[in-house]
């Protein structure tokens, strides 16, 4: 090959492998102090849209958790006012069952109707029971739209309300209304009926009529009350129930997406330790060459030197 002064080739290509080694050392450098293998769209481009999905979806699948969580806290009241209505009316039944008794007179059953008519509004009282300012029981019988108060659907993934996306209905529970039905049956729809309606206020006129003594008030319409609000409640506790394995399968779905999206983003610290050596030591070579290859036009220098 020709000794030339012009051109040095040698230093050229020495340059560009110093600028392509020096660029490797420091995107291995960005990787290593981030964590992230993907630190610039073209390290992996697919890979960048793909994790950026995932991110978003683990941020949602954080949100159903606690909407779910929320659910269930809701639901948790709810059967907190399903109790307490429970332990009125069986003091009702209680208080009725001593009016049964043949020894009292009117005045006697006058003053259990006095803790009966209170121990009546308290349970309508408990019919506008709200949880963070939203009503838990709706105001009428058989609301099923989700839109109205006492209905609600969680959405259990993070897919949130999108199309056929899997949910939970948490249907209306109707408690209590000053107006339910005196039969047994009713036709209100009311978890509390017969014990509540306003047929049976007043002061009691006999051993039969008025108040906690009218005839219409029976035993049997009481047990029914106490079994509605049982039933009321054992669907309380199986949509607890739904809901927290509903929340268990949120959580793993979650973790793995997290896992997922670790793998395409997250950077193998042991691997890329072992390419920054590399990336260092050629780095440190280039330029090491470089410096010899810019020494090479000294030698036809030294041949025209006298």
């Amino acid at each position: 090959m020709s000794l030339i002064i012009s051109s040095n080739f040698a230093a050229s290509y020495a340059a560009r492998q110093l600028e392509i080694n020096d660029d490797n050392l420091r995107n291995s450098l960005n990787k290593l102090s981030s964590g992230k293998r993907i630190v610039r769209p073209n390290d992996d481009a697919g890979g960048m849209a793909v994790q950026l999905k995932m991110k978003a979806a683990v941020n949602r699948g954080f949100a159903a958790k606690n909407n779910i969580q929320n659910a269930i806290s809701l639901l948790q009241t709810q059967d907190g006012v399903l109790q307490t209505a429970t332990s009125v009316i069986d003091r009702i039944a209680e208080l009725k069952a001593m009016t049964n008794d043949p020894t009292k007179n009117s005045g006697d059953l006058q003053n259990y109707n006095e803790e009966y008519q209170v121990l009546r509004q308290q349970l309508l009282d408990l019919q506008s029971e709200a949880f963070n300012g939203i009503n838990m029981f709706s105001a009428t019988h058989g609301v099923t739209d989700g839109n109205q108060s006492g209905v609600f659907e969680v959405f259990t993934t993070e897919q949130g309300n999108s199309t056929n996306a899997p949910s939970v209905t948490i249907n209306s529970v109707y408690l209590a209304s000053q107006n339910s039905s005196t039969t047994s049956t009713g036709t209100a729809g009311a978890l509390v009926n017969a014990s509540i309606s306003a047929g049976f206020s007043g002061d009691v006129t006999s051993t039969t009529s008025g108040g906690i003594a009218d005839a219409s008030l029976t035993m049997d319409s009481i047990l029914v009350d106490l079994q509605n609000l049982a039933n009321a409640r054992a669907e309380n506790g199986a949509l607890q129930s739904r809901l927290g394995f509903s929340y268990d399968q949120a959580s793993v779905s979650k973790s793995n997406m997290e896992a997922a999206r670790s793998r395409i983003i997250d950077v193998d610290i042991a691997e890329e330790s072992t390419k920054f050596a590399t990336y260092q030591i050629l780095t440190q070579a280039s330029a090491s060459i470089l410096s010899q290859a810019n020494q090479t036009g000294r030698t036809a220098l030294q041949l025209l030197m006298p």
